[in-house]
């Protein structure tokens, strides 16, 4: 695979456009990077793509569907894809800068040639893969413990949980007791499955649903604990050991 990166799925995409010479480079350049595309024409079909799931990238055609500009816009406003990597593509209508404006990480300008297609996707690959593993679920089974402090009383308090499944943000837990405030922060120990590596990091309550599952976001993990976190899942999914690329700045392709 791209990259020796050995992920569970490929890398998916969203692209909204009726034009069909940019459907068929994007197409042919996607599929060469294991980027798998599903294509919208109607911006209502692309809106409710967007609401469903998570896409690694969403290309909009700015210019040439009516309504697309809203759904570049609200790429923003939804919880799943408010980070995800953003394609304006324009034709002389839109500007660089508005398509920013609203929320594009890179802008195409067209005709769109399958060389610069691919240099604008390789370029942000790295980027798109890093996206992706703040979201990759790896399943676990590891005991965490969840200490809260109760300031105005001096002294603290633990709750018990069982981890089932491990990312860079966060994890997914059964909870043996309710958390206390959903808006207070806790200290988490767990040991990284397979290691001897003690992870202690700040982390919220994100989702209860009152019955012991639970979600927890990691909260300004230390430098060393990101350190763990990445190495662990280098290990995990790149059984070949390739260096991952670091991410780009964004970028105009003309």
């Amino acid at each position: 695979m791209l990259l020796g990166l050995a992920y569970e799925m490929a890398l998916q995409s969203l692209l909204l456009s009726r034009d069909d010479d940019v459907i068929r480079v994007l197409r042919r350049v996607l599929n060469d990077l294991e980027i798998d595309v599903e294509v919208c024409t109607l911006p209502d079909k692309a809106a409710e793509q967007l609401a469903r799931k998570k896409w690694d990238a969403i290309i909009i055609d700015c210019d040439d569907v009516h309504g697309a500009l809203d759904v570049l816009r609200s790429v923003r406003l939804t919880t799943s894809n408010k980070t995800s990597t953003a394609f304006a593509i324009i034709n002389g209508v839109t500007s660089v800068r508005s398509a920013f404006e609203l929320g594009a990480n890179l802008a195409l300008e067209k005709p769109i040639t399958a060389d610069r297609a691919q240099r604008s996707f390789r370029a942000v690959h790295g980027m798109m893969v890093a996206e992706r593993r703040l979201y990759y679920r790896h399943p676990v089974d590891l005991a965490v413990t969840l200490k809260y402090e109760d300031k105005n009383n001096h002294r603290h308090f633990e709750i018990l949980a069982t981890a089932i499944n491990l990312s860079e943000g966060g994890m997914a837990v059964k909870l043996k007791s309710p958390p206390p405030d959903m808006k207070a922060v806790a200290t988490l120990r767990f040991i990284l499955p397979g290691t001897h590596n003690w992870i202690e990091t700040p982390g919220t309550i994100a989702w209860f649903d009152g019955e012991g599952q639970g979600g927890i976001r990691f909260e300004n993990p230390p430098f060393s604990v990101k350190e763990h976190l990445a190495h662990w899942f280098n290990q995990t999914m790149n059984p070949e050991k390739k260096p991952v690329p670091m991410p780009v700045k964004w970028r105009f392709w003309k």
